[in-house]
């Protein structure tokens, strides 16, 4: 048994282990994209009109053009450039500056899909948004790393 737990210690302490690490930044950065850069397009074609799933919420809905602004531009731009650019180390402290206020930003805008939107308005199941729990303990990974 000695040896599996060698081996498998060997894996997990390579050069290599800078993979998981990225893998991570990179898909959970394009998740965050794509999920934003629909909201960007579309508030750019329309730019009084708010994004539907924010004037469902009965939290935003005194301000909801700027909320769907803030919504769009966290998923599109802010949290993916924060994820991607904390995993930069010759940015010293920065990067794990950034690397927590993208996991801040994607736990709170996570946190507010899952409860306000999933829960509270859809009255769904925790297994009809099971995607947006992984992307929730992602951020989370990230907010606390």
């Amino acid at each position: 048994m000695s040896s599996v737990n060698e081996l498998i210690g060997n894996i997990s302490n390579s050069r290599f282990s800078i993979i998981s690490e990225w893998s991570l930044r990179i898909i959970f950065s394009l998740l965050m994209f794509t999920h934003g850069q629909g909201k960007v397009l579309f508030l750019s074609e329309n730019p009084s009109m708010p994004l539907e799933i924010v004037t469902g919420m009965a939290f935003f809905e005194s301000f909801p053009i700027f909320f769907s602004w803030v919504a769009a531009i966290s998923e599109a731009i802010i949290i993916p450039a924060c994820i991607l650019l904390g995993g930069l180390s010759f940015l010293g402290a920065s990067a794990k500056t950034l690397s927590t206020l993208g996991g801040f930003l994607a736990t709170i805008t996570m946190v507010i899909i899952i409860y306000f939107l999933h829960i509270d308005l859809w009255e769904q199941q925790w297994q009809e948004f099971k995607y947006q729990l992984s992307l929730l303990a992602i951020s989370l990974y990230f907010l606390f790393k």
